[in-house]
């Protein structure tokens, strides 16, 4: 008679879709099963999301995959959720209904609300207490937007007839049918209402955002016991057993588990984490963040690059240029030109983000001559991908060399751009064969609480399947970078928004 398998699902609850993974006790993943979720843009600058249509995604994944799979509620051990960070979702106590749509991460709803909070003392209180910029990208802008703007549900804030959270929260409550109302440190950081030194909630955060709230998701470690799914909604009580942000969730599933350790996630943008350690780390430059990667018996950190433009570049040059097959045919192009024969593309289509942090920039295209092909403009296009992310590293790591880069995301199928990557980097890159590393990371932290595993050593030996891309000295890209690099302070200098 076989034994029983010991399954173990990881729930992903990005931006664009609702992704379910399902591994066993060897983290091999089993299979997969996705929905896509539609964002909303009512007014400029907004950017909303159905919280109903999370939950469904999800309970509809968990269930293609039982099916899928032949799974019998009694082999599930435990579930993971792993979510997109920031997004503010409120909904009934009484009846666990959202009482209005999601406000996604991207909206800047809460802009005007913080300019008058914008002094340099409020930004270093705030920078020093949550490791956050000044920002409406985190939840307490969000927030603070409600107040103004929506006063029902204000009200209902404070007299504790509606809940508030991020999408972490919101799930597991839904799942649960309200019996858990909770989230874990590494979402808290990321609402810029918590201090992550002291590990708690900051009540002088709250009423400097003018915030009356009267209640915050209880705190739990990353691994903690936050309930069971609904028997109604599962025909299982499946426990929760890890909880995770998105990219940490990908830092965790890389395996990221030691100070130094970093991944890039290539997707519309690049996201390069790298773990911290143990003790709240010291400021990086600008638009370098300090947060929480998960607690375990002790936190551990972490320092966070945003690059805006990454497989998106690649995007806008497929349709600018008629290139079908998006990504694919532009990395195709670039190799065949070989080089960027003096191109530069500073791809600031919506500003720059992390080192540089300026908004309000716009993107140029320079070094143009009449022998310029497309090839030497997709070929520049790929280096600004590769240039934004050494930028980011040399802002968080300075210039000492790291002996291994963690990448996953689209743009990583394309060898010739993941060699271009390691060469400018200077340093081998482990290439992900699975784009899926948030939804397995969240499974790993899942089977870590549910007792799957002990430690993270048994976390580390777990089969991840990569390639790895070793630079290529005879492609030296240091002049090239040099060059990238003048082009961009001479923007911010002309153009750019000043340093305060």
């Amino acid at each position: 008679m076989p034994a029983p398998r010991e399954i173990i699902l990881g729930i992903d609850q990005g931006t664009t879709n609702t992704k379910v993974l399902a591994i066993d006790r060897q983290g091999r993943v089993l299979g997969e099963a996705s929905r896509p979720i539609a964002t909303t843009s009512p007014a400029p600058g907004f950017v909303e999301q159905d919280a109903a249509l999370m939950l469904a995604n999800v309970l509809a994944a968990v269930r293609e995959l039982f099916d899928r799979l032949a799974l019998k509620p009694g082999e599930i051990v435990s579930l993971g959720i792993a979510n997109q960070t920031e997004t503010l979702v409120v909904w009934d106590r009484a009846t666990n209904a959202p009482v209005m749509p999601a406000i996604v991460w991207q909206c800047r709803r809460g802009a005007e609300e913080l300019q008058p909070l914008t002094s340099d003392d409020t930004r270093q209180l705030v920078r020093k207490r949550t490791g956050l910029d000044l920002d409406p990208t985190f939840t307490a802008a969000k927030l603070l937007w409600l107040t103004r703007h929506r006063p029902e549900i204000a009200q209902g804030l404070r007299d504790g007839r509606l809940r508030w959270g991020t999408v972490d929260s919101w799930l597991i409550s839904a799942l649960t049918e309200g019996q858990t109302y909770a989230t874990e440190p590494g979402n808290a950081s990321r609402t810029m209402l918590f201090d992550i030194e002291r590990l708690s909630w900051d009540q002088e955060l709250g009423t400097l955002f003018g915030l009356d709230l009267a209640a915050f998701p209880e705190l739990r470690r990353s691994d903690a016991k936050f309930g069971a799914t609904s028997e109604r909604l599962l025909d299982a009580r499946i426990p929760i057993t890890g909880v995770l942000g998105d990219q940490q969730a990908a830092l965790f599933g890389h395996g990221c588990y030691n100070e130094r350790e970093l991944k890039v996630t290539y997707g519309t943008g690049a996201f390069l984490w790298m773990n911290a350690g143990h003790t709240p780390p010291p400021a990086a430059g600008d638009g370098i963040i300090r947060t929480i990667a998960w607690q375990l018996d002790r936190p551990s950190y972490a320092y966070e690059g945003f690059v805006m433009y990454a497989g998106r570049i690649l995007d806008w040059l497929s349709e600018r240029l008629g290139l079908e097959g998006r990504g694919a045919a532009v990395a195709a192009q670039a190799e065949k030109a070989g080089s960027n024969a003096g191109v530069l593309l500073i791809p600031a289509f919506q500003g720059l983000a992390s080192p540089w942090w300026q908004p309000d920039l716009r993107a140029a295209l320079l070094g143009l001559s009449e022998a310029t092909s497309q090839g030497h403009i997709t070929h520049a296009g790929l280096e600004a991908i590769c240039y934004q992310i050494r930028a980011v590293l040399e802002g968080i790591a300075g210039r000492s060399k790291l002996p291994l880069v963690k990448v996953d995301g689209g743009v990583t199928r394309s060898r010739y751009f993941t060699a271009m990557q390691a060469s400018v980097l200077g340093v081998p890159l482990a290439v992900s064969a699975t784009d899926a590393m948030t939804p397995f990371g969240a499974a790993l932290m899942a089977g870590l609480g549910a007792g799957c595993w002990t430690s993270l050593d048994e976390l580390r030996a777990l089969p991840r399947a990569s390639a790895i891309v070793e630079p290529d000295a005879s492609k030296p890209y240091e002049t090239s970078y040099g060059e990238w690099t003048k082009a961009v302070e001479f923007l911010i200098a002309s153009y750019g928004r000043k340093k305060d």
